[in-house]
C-alpha cells in the first residue's frame, strides 16, 4: 500500500486544494498517469500516481484544502488489504467556507515584560524559517503567535495576520508605542466579492515584502533612440520574431547583472547575502486572475532572440493559465513594465527572495538640452530599481542602473 500525498509544487506553497479527482475509489490506475488536478497559489497543477495499483480510498474530497505532506489518499496493489488506511485529515481551509469558520485566531500578548526574540521559549516553538526570519525583524515573540500551519506550525500568514491585527504594536515599550490600528472607516453600502488564491497570495506576498525589506528607489532616464532603431532593424529582417522593448530590457539586465553580481542575490534568513551563479529573470505577467512573474532561466548565456521567443511563450501561458510552477520559481531578478499602458513611471514591490525589481516606464519623445545649449528631441524612458537594501546599497544600485542604461543607450553590444 502507498500513500499519495499533497505535493510541494513551489519555494512558497504550503498547501493545496483539491479541484478535482480524474479516478475513483476502485479505479485501476497506472504510474504516471495523471490522477487529480490540484490549486496552487500560482497555477492548477495535474498530479500523477507515483506507481500502479487500485485507488482504494480518496481521503480528501474535491474543495478541501490541506497542507504540504497531507496523504490525500491511498492505492494499493491488487488484492492487498486496505482496512488499514488512515483516516482523511482535516482540511486547514475550504475555499468556499461556512459562516460560522472561525478565521485564523492571534493570541494576546501577555501582560509583563515581553520576552526577546531569540530567548529559548521562543526558539522552541515550531516555526518556518520565514516566519522566524519576519519574528526577527519585526521584533516579535513567537510564543504570542498561534500557529495554523501543518501541526500548529507557525509560519508567513501567521505573520503577516498578527502584525495587521496591531498586537505588535501593543508588544512594544510604552515609549516607542504608536496606535495599533486608524479608527474603522463608516459602514458604506457595497457588495463583497470572493477572491482566488492568486489574489490571496499576491496580498501575502507583497505585504511580507513591504513589512519586512527595506525598500529604497533609484530613478533614471535613458535615451532609447538607438534601442528603437536596432529594433526596427531586427523586425524587419525577421518580421516572425519580433523583438520587443521589454526584450531589449531583459537583454540588458542580464549582461548587467553578470557585470554586477552582486545585485543578483538574495538576503537569507541566516543573515547571509546568497549570490547566484545563474541570472534568471522574472517577467511581470497580468492576467485576469492577477499578477504572475514568469522566469527565463539563464538568461545571461541566451541571446535576444531566445529571450524574446521564450518571453512570448512564456506570456500565452500565463494568459491561458497553463504556466507550471517550475515555471513561476527560481527567479533572481524581476522586470516590470508598465510602458505600453502609458505609465511614465513607478516604483515596483520586491519580489521575495529576490533583492531588486526593475519598474519600466513608457518610451515617450521628450525635448532634452544638449551640451552646447541646444534642444534636440529624444525618446525617452524612465526606469526605476527597486533594492533591497539589506543586501544592495545605493551605490550598488547606482553602478548597476547605470550600465543598463549604458547597454540600452549602445545596443549593438546586445547582439554582439
Amino acid at each position: 500500500m502507498s500513500e499519495i500525498r499533497m505535493p510541494k509544487m513551489g519555494d512558497g506553497m504550503e498547501e493545496g486544494t483539491i479541484l478535482r479527482w480524474f479516478k475513483k475509489e476502485g479505479d485501476v490506475i497506472a504510474a504516471e498517469e495523471p490522477i487529480a488536478e490540484i490549486e496552487t497559489d500560482k497555477a492548477n497543477v495535474e498530479i500523477p500516481a507515483e506507481e500502479s495499483g487500485v485507488l482504494t480510498r480518496i481521503l480528501v474530497p474535491e474543495g478541501q484544502t490541506v497542507p504540504v505532506g497531507a496523504v490525500i489518499a491511498v492505492v494499493a496493489s491488487s488484492g492487498q488489504d486496505t482496512s488499514s488506511a488512515e483516516a482523511a485529515p482535516q482540511a486547514t481551509r475550504s475555499e468556499a467556507p461556512s459562516p460560522d469558520e472561525p478565521s485564523p485566531q492571534v493570541s494576546s500578548p501577555p501582560t509583563g515584560t515581553p520576552r526577546a526574540v531569540g530567548e529559548p521559549e521562543a526558539e522552541r516553538v515550531k516555526a518556518s524559517p520565514l516566519a522566524r526570519r519576519m519574528a526577527r525583524e519585526l521584533n516579535i515573540d513567537l510564543a504570542n503567535i498561534r500557529g495554523t500551519g501543518p501541526g500548529g506550525r507557525v509560519v508567513e500568514r501567521d505573520i503577516t495576520a498578527f502584525v495587521q491585527s496591531g498586537a505588535r504594536q501593543r508588544e512594544l515599550p510604552s515609549a516607542t508605542s504608536v496606535p495599533s490600528q486608524a479608527p474603522p472607516a463608516p459602514s458604506l453600502p457595497g457588495t463583497d466579492r470572493e477572491i482566488g488564491r492568486m489574489r490571496k497570495a499576491i496580498a501575502r506576498r507583497t505585504t511580507t515584502s513591504k513589512q519586512t525589506i527595506p525598500h529604497f528607489y533609484l530613478t533614471m532616464p535613458i535615451t532609447m533612440d538607438a534601442a528603437l532603431r536596432l529594433r526596427e532593424e531586427m523586425n524587419t529582417a525577421t518580421p516572425a520574431n519580433k523583438i520587443s522593448v521589454n526584450d531589449l530590457v531583459v537583454k540588458a539586465c542580464a549582461e548587467a547583472l553578470v557585470r554586477f553580481p552582486e545585485v543578483n542575490v538574495s538576503y537569507t534568513p541566516e543573515e547571509r547575502i546568497r549570490q547566484y551563479d545563474t541570472v534568471n529573470i522574472g517577467i511581470a505577467v497580468g492576467t485576469d486572475n492577477g499578477l504572475t512573474l514568469p522566469v527565463i532561466p539563464e538568461c545571461h548565456k541566451k541571446t535576444l532572440r531566445q529571450i524574446s521567443a521564450e518571453a512570448k511563450h512564456l506570456i500565452e501561458l500565463a494568459r491561458s493559465g497553463a504556466l507550471t510552477p517550475q515555471q513561476m520559481s527560481g527567479g533572481t531578478f524581476s522586470v516590470s513594465n508598465l510602458g505600453m499602458f502609458g505609465v511614465e513611471e513607478f516604483a515596483a514591490i520586491i519580489n521575495p527572495p529576490e533583492a531588486a525589481i526593475l519598474a519600466v516606464g513608457a518610451v515617450a519623445p521628450e525635448v532634452t538640452v544638449e551640451a552646447d545649449g541646444s534642444f534636440q528631441a529624444h525618446h525617452r524612458m524612465r526606469v526605476t530599481l527597486s533594492c533591497d537594501h539589506r543586501a544592495v546599497d545605493g551605490l550598488l544600485g547606482a553602478r548597476f542602473l547605470q550600465e543598463v542604461k549604458r547597454l540600452l543607450e549602445n545596443p549593438y553590444e546586445l547582439i554582439s
